[in-house]
């Protein structure tokens, strides 16, 4: 593995795009851009030991991230993944017998 020399690694802001309603989704989410090649990060609000009190405040479970240079097409791509219909499965999926 080739690690990066100083002068190669740049400092950039992380940007929210999307808030999660709960952890699941916002890991979902976070995977599905990493999938697209944007670094992606489910960053919760929450504070230890307080459960679901900064959920409430918020009313979000916390907030997908990505480095500012990302931020345009990751907010494309989640409209995109939040928009998709899911597929209904087809027979072998469901384990019926192929006609």
């Amino acid at each position: 593995m080739s690690e990066k020399k100083p002068e190669e690694l740049r400092s950039e802001d992380l940007v929210s795009v999307w808030n999660a309603p709960d952890e699941a989704s916002g890991v979902a989410v976070a995977d599905f851009l990493r999938s697209q090649g944007i670094e992606a990060t489910a960053a919760p609000v929450q504070i230890a030991w307080f459960g679901g009190v900064q959920t409430l405040h918020h009313g979000y479970w916390g907030k997908v991230e990505v480095m500012a240079h990302d931020a345009e097409r990751a907010r494309a791509l989640v409209g995109d993944f939040l928009r998709a219909t899911p597929e209904e499965p087809g027979p072998e999926e469901k384990g019926e017998p192929a006609s």
